[in-house]
């Protein structure tokens, strides 16, 4: 009898211990916690931003869509796809443990296109990579998602909040600790001592942050401090204004009572997007922005957390090395920063153009003046430092040629280029 028990009772500690660790594996799988604090294993993570993904479907680069890009603020909408499966493949190969993807997923909120990406997102998950997503003021309910086609364009379904839920439900919100009820913001856990907030401020209208929303951060703030757990905030639009050219309408609604909430709480480091901008601020609540994957270079950020240490390094993607595997023949994409760079700059010289249209220069200063701005200009977008000196002729006619705009903007770039905005690392005890 005595033998019966030892055996039923042998048994019982196996099931016991059996369904822990099914029970661990499940919670793991879904979110709720992590066995591992960051003093036992670091966080790895893939941050990218405002993707601006447009299904080719959609568009034939014919006149209207061409006229259209061509005059917009730099995407490269003609290389998107390219750009995206590059981007695709590369978060794969190099197999973080994350991805964030925070906002603007795609170019105007057309379903067909969210539609497409997910399928794209769906690979990088079929890798074992965790996938967390937010949407931007680009996603949802956008009457401007449209087709392009010769010298015209349709209007196209484009997606409501449900349906987002519904697309990438599988990307974070499933498999979140918390949720809030007024929007899509939610809380993943990625260790037991590491939290990803993510605010959700476009799925209610663009750029809203809710009062109730506000209240749900407030009370998950208390939560992670009360139980010693760090946090790092993710958003679409800025905490912080990073231009002061640039603040209407790219700072998060609601900004100041959410910076004073994230002032006094574990929250230690913010990232968004929207603004396309490389640039890290190191304020009382330290904000990286990762510039947009569609505008040159096309950058990403590389992340790694660790019990003591935030490291964050710019990494350029590899389209060029992306094409040669794939054995293309296109020499654009063979060739393809030089070529997006070239965009880029186009792009800025013909802005320039509208203000230096009443400038009585001769045609070479003229020149050289369009010229320097476009290129402080990609510079400025790409986080990179530069030498000052090199630029001075253009800088001075530049700053003569003032309408108040060039001016105002020139100085911020001056300014912001002495900087190394492409990586830092930040203290986190």
């Amino acid at each position: 009898m005595k033998k019966k028990f030892i055996i039923i009772a042998v048994i019982c500690l196996i099931l016991v211990a059996f369904l822990k660790l099914v029970s661990d594996s499940h919670l793991n799988q879904n979110g709720y916690h992590s066995n591992n604090s960051l003093s036992e294993k670091t966080v790895s993570i893939i941050v990218a931003t405002d993707l601006h993904y447009l299904s080719p479907s959609l568009h034939d680069n014919e006149s209207f869509f061409t006229d259209m890009i061509d005059n917009a603020d730099g995407k490269y909408m003609y290389y998107i796809e390219d750009i995206t499966e590059a981007f695709v493949d590369t978060v794969i190969e190099e197999r973080p443990e994350f991805l964030i993807l925070s906002g603007d997923l795609t170019f105007n909120g057309e379903r067909e296109s969210h539609l497409g990406l997910e399928k794209k997102l769906n690979r990088i998950k079929g890798a074992g990579i965790t996938i967390l997503v937010i949407p931007g003021n680009h996603d949802i309910d956008r009457s401007s998602a449209a087709k392009f086609t010769g010298d015209g364009y349709e209007l196209v379904d484009s997606i409501s909040k449900k349906q987002f839920s519904e697309i990438y439900g599988q990307y974070g919100l499933q498999k979140s600790l918390h949720k809030d009820d007024n929007s899509l913001s939610y809380i993943y856990s990625a260790r037991k001592d590491l939290w990803f907030l993510c605010v959700d401020s476009n799925s209610n209208g663009d750029n809203k942050l809710s009062s109730e929303t506000l209240k749900w951060i407030e009370d998950r703030l208390k939560e992670a401090e009360k139980n010693k757990i760090k946090v790092i905030g993710i958003s679409h639009q800025n905490l912080i204004s990073h231009n002061p050219d640039f603040t209407s309408g790219f700072l998060i609604d609601q900004s100041p009572k959410l910076s004073a909430l994230y002032r006094n709480s574990p929250l230690f480091l913010n990232l968004s997007g929207h603004i396309h901008i490389q640039h890290i601020s190191k304020g009382q609540t330290p904000e990286i922005i990762t510039s947009s994957l569609a505008v040159s270079p096309h950058q990403y950020g590389k992340i790694t957390v660790s019990a003591k240490t935030l490291d964050y390094q710019v990494e350029q993607l590899d389209v060029e090395g992306w094409a040669k595997d794939k054995q293309m023949s296109d020499e654009t994409l063979l060739h393809f920063s030089q070529h997006s760079r070239a965009f880029m700059e186009d792009v800025a010289k013909r802005k320039s153009n509208e203000w230096l249209s009443t400038s009585q220069l001769p045609t070479e200063k003229l020149i050289l003046a369009r010229n320097t701005f476009a290129s402080l200009n990609a510079d400025y977008f790409a986080g990179k430092s530069i030498n000052i000196a090199d630029y001075s002729e253009g800088i001075s006619i530049l700053k003569n040629e003032d309408d108040g705009f060039i001016t105002s903007y020139l100085e911020t770039i001056l300014t912001d280029t002495q900087k190394n905005h492409q990586e830092v690392s930040l203290s986190i005890d």
